[in-house]
């Protein structure tokens, strides 16, 4: 169809033409020059519309940065802090709308970077926490990116993913540049457009400059650029230039710095020191008795709490960047029909109730900064006071873009509120939060509205959370259990209900992404059985026996270990304890209370079984943050089989121990379980560099090791648990 009608409107033009060379030969042969002229000036446009390829014309550019941590009134223009000087922040909210009541759905980067990209909640797009290196699925819930990108928009993401720790392209992105994980502030590995490139300068200022170039070779199309930035996240580190900043200047004092706690729940009051932190073990946390009031120390006005001041110096590069946005934009002419949203992920405490971080449901954590700036539709200067959640960013640009919004996104687009019609808006919103990293931190479901917060943790028994938020704006004065307010605390509970089904909440929320295990052996990986092993090196398996010697029971015959003996598996691609379910099981006899029977790696990436004080236990390791199971039996001069899993993909560990399941744990690491560079395996004591140096690693094994054996495969608890009988 598309041919015949070039081959008309081209046909028509050479009739066209015949019969107006013959009129006008009649007249002065320059006539007939400037005649044709003409009619080949206007052919194009008679044939206009012949590409297949798709013309997006008109649409307006996106440019939509976002800060790490940033707090709703971290802005020169709020306010809160009368030295905090943002010119370029505060220009771009004079000439268009603050959305002042913005709210996160969960107040982590990841399920909340994972809501901007896709209009979804966490329960619904699957990325829920931050540790379990949660990806999103491209192919189930497409983001933004994906969705203009197929719509002709050339799209560009910068900086800061944060899901699957991984630093490659993703779907949805014509130019891509990233790092891995939270990246630092000086010297990344940058992937661009697929290849890695070392930059070792401030990673503000770099990753502007690549916005920048990106803009400008990208101006005269239209374009969508994601810029997330690392800051202001910890360690706040200002850039080179600002370090200096707000020397003499004091930090005002929040509203609930001298909160006692008292009227809040009593896992509020428990505190952990560092060792409890990074030594997640239940016998030694269940020793914490919890404070019985807070007892605040005097506000530190001439350097607020954790590098407050550096925190915000941090945001002056950010400022500087946009600034240069701006003029690029200005000098391309393309600032009016250019969309520029700035936004934070989540809100960070500093300082209110004593806290710091996130992650709870008080205003300070789940509230945001949004700005936006867009002529053609924002008037300048304008306040919207509606409730706005990151989910509603994804359908926003999406109208804004002429695109159809899919159904399956479920924030709503601030279009229709940017015409000021606010017609069945919503008037409260639900806020999620599952355990991640932080022990004493328990499952969260809260519902705000317009007047009150209403914050429960459903698994534990503890007090719940009710403030009025208009007149306690402070959070400062618990209204659950008064019977005044008891009516009010039945509504919103049947109304958190009502959230909970509408967005479809799930206590378990599976994993989006699919499992994978690469070109790595599955079933049984090796099996040691000393019974049928020669103690010399074995070379087909890379395994070295050092001082240990067989030993003949009524048993069977079994590796005996004393006075430092040891056995070394070699590292080996198909031991990598970092991908699918990881199984080592092993049949001990111990006749010493402590010790190590096997191990690998160290407090940086391992895993350990081992014995204290006569009873077994497994611990795996990332960072230096430690997570036990431990055991309930002595098994000192007894046959013991134990089962030992690491499954990656649930990030899950589990202990069984003579057809029992002793113990089940969610990795509370700051990333998915354990790395492949664990190394070396060895049995009978901790070698390498130790998991748990001042604990369990110290001690060598003595007694008897029947076999050991390593697997790379799912099973039932039932089958773990006849495997370990």
């Amino acid at each position: 169809m598309l041919v015949g009608s070039i081959l008309s409107k081209a046909l028509i033009s050479i009739v066209f033409l015949k019969t107006y060379k013959q009129l006008v030969m009649k007249f002065h042969k320059y006539f007939y020059s400037i005649s044709i002229f003409c009619l080949l000036f206007w052919m194009p446009v008679l044939c206009a519309g012949q590409s297949p390829k798709k013309q997006i014309v008109d649409k307006p550019n996106i440019i939509f940065v976002l800060v790490d941590d940033l707090r709703w009134d971290a802005m020169g223009f709020m306010g809160r802090y009368p030295f905090l000087k943002t010119p370029h922040i505060d220009q771009l909210r004079k000439e268009g709308v603050h959305f002042k009541n913005a709210y996160c759905t969960n107040s982590l980067c990841a399920p909340s970077r994972a809501t901007f990209l896709t209009g979804m909640f966490p329960q619904t797009h699957g990325v829920n926490t931050n540790q379990e290196g949660r990806e999103l699925n491209p192919d189930k819930t497409l983001s933004f990116g994906q969705i203009l990108q197929g719509e002709g928009y050339e799209t560009a993401f910068i900086g800061k993913w944060h899901m699957a720790e991984s630093n490659e392209p993703r779907k949805g992105w014509d130019y891509w540049c990233s790092f891995p994980g939270q990246g630092q502030y000086f010297g990344n590995d940058l992937n661009i457009n697929g290849k890695n490139i070392r930059n070792e300068g401030y990673i503000t200022d770099e990753l502007n400059k690549y916005t920048l170039d990106f803009i400008d070779k990208n101006a005269d199309n239209p374009f969508c650029v994601y810029l997330s930035h690392k800051a202001v996240h910890e360690p706040f580190t200002p850039a080179d230039r600002d370090k200096n900043l707000f020397t003499n200047d004091l930090v005002p004092e929040p509203e609930s710095w001298l909160d006692n706690m008292e009227n809040k729940p009593t896992w509020q009051r428990t505190v952990l020191n560092a060792d409890q932190r990074r030594r997640l073990r239940e016998k030694d946390l269940a020793k914490i008795i919890p404070q019985k009031s807070r007892k605040p120390a005097p506000w530190p006005a001439k350097t607020g709490i954790g590098k407050q001041k550096d925190y915000l110096r941090s945001l002056s590069s950010v400022d500087d960047g946009l600034g240069e946005i701006y003029e690029l934009l200005k000098k391309k002419g393309i600032l009016d029909n250019t969309i520029i949203v700035f936004a934070g992920d989540n809100g960070f405490f500093q300082g209110e109730h004593g806290l710091g971080d996130k992650r709870l449901a008080y205003n300070e954590s789940m509230r945001i900064p949004l700005i936006m700036r867009y002529p053609k539709l924002a008037n300048s200067n304008l306040t919207i006071s509606e409730m706005i959640l990151n989910a509603d960013i994804a359908p926003t640009f999406l109208e804004m873009a002429g695109v159809s919004i899919p159904a399956q996104m479920q924030g709503k687009s601030l279009v229709p509120l940017l015409h000021g019609k606010n017609e069945n808006w919503r008037k409260s919103f639900l806020f999620t939060y599952w355990t991640d990293l932080i022990y004493s931190i328990p499952r969260i479901t809260a519902i705000r509205t317009e007047k009150y917060l209403y914050s429960t943790t459903p698994d534990i028994n503890d007090i719940d959370e009710l403030y009025d938020v208009v007149n306690d704006p402070a959070e400062l004065y618990n209204l659950a259990k008064k019977p005044e307010f008891s009516k009010i605390e039945s509504q919103l509970k049947k109304e958190l209900e009502q959230l909970k089904k509408e967005t479809d909440y799930k206590v378990e929320v599976q994993r989006p992404d699919a499992e994978f295990i690469g070109n790595l052996k599955t079933g049984k990986l090796l099996s040691i059985d000393f019974g049928n092993t020669n103690l010399s090196f074995q070379v087909e398996n890379n395994i070295l026996f050092q001082g240990v010697v067989l030993n003949k029971d009524q048993r069977s015959v079994s590796g005996y270990f004393q006075d430092s003996a040891i056995s070394v598996i070699k590292n080996r691609p198909d031991l990598d304890p970092s991908k699918g379910t990881f199984v080592i099981e092993c049949l001990v006899k111990p006749s010493s209370p402590d010790g190590v029977i096997a191990s690998s790696g160290s407090q940086k990436d391992g895993w350990a079984i081992f014995l204290e004080n006569g009873v077994p236990g497994f611990v795996v390791a990332h960072d230096k943050h430690l997570q036990f199971i431990d055991g309930q039996s002595n098994i000192i001069n007894k046959w013991s089989h134990l089962v030992a899993v690491i499954e990656n993909y649930n990030n899950v560990i589990k202990f069984f121990a003579d057809g029992k399941l002793i113990g089940e744990r969610k990795m509370l690491l700051p990333i998915q379980s354990i790395k492949s560079s664990t190394g070396d395996i060895y049995l009978g004591q901790d070698a390498g560099d130790m998991i748990d140096p001042n604990g369990v690693s110290v001690h060598t094994f003595r007694g008897l090791i029947q076999s050991v054996s390593f697997y790379r495969e799912k099973m039932q608890d039932a089958r773990f648990i006849e495997l370990s009988k």
